[in-house]
């Protein structure tokens, strides 16, 4: 491995561990807490529906928009630091992340484990491989 090479990628998995420190922080270490009598939420985007009709069509974006672009850092570095990484590496591994961040929240009580994050949050890794894969194959 070249030495800018190697400079690159340890600078890129400061990145990534910065980012993960943040998103944990923002996610299931928050000062927020939340009730646990609805803790978990197994129904795809009935919530969503639900904040439409409470909230309207701007906060259902906030949200949906949110739960995807957290993710799409996740699935652009990890092949920029790995390259030997596949897409079909990189996204169980985001779907494993947020996995456990849902799960941290439940078990903290920080937020909702919905099944709906689960899914977005898994797009936005998706994303975050395209647009790498775009670059990448852009610098050729």
């Amino acid at each position: 491995m070249k030495k800018t090479n190697s400079k690159k990628q340890i600078w890129l998995i400061i990145l990534l561990t910065a980012y993960l420190l943040i998103l944990f922080r923002l996610t299931v270490f928050r000062s927020a807490s939340y009730p646990t009598e609805m803790s978990v939420n197994l129904s795809l985007f009935t919530d969503l529906v639900a904040t439409y009709h409470e909230n309207g069509i701007w906060m259902v974006i906030y949200l949906v928009v949110g739960n995807i672009v957290w993710f799409v850092p996740f699935g652009f570095m990890l092949p920029a630091i790995w390259q030997k990484l596949k897409s079909y590496h990189i996204i169980p591994l985001g779907f494993l992340l947020s996995l456990i961040i849902e799960t941290g929240q439940l078990a903290l009580s920080k937020g909702m484990f919905e099944i709906d994050d689960l899914v977005l949050n898994t797009l936005g890794t998706a994303i975050g491989c395209l647009i790498y894969k775009i670059y990448r194959d852009f610098r050729k």
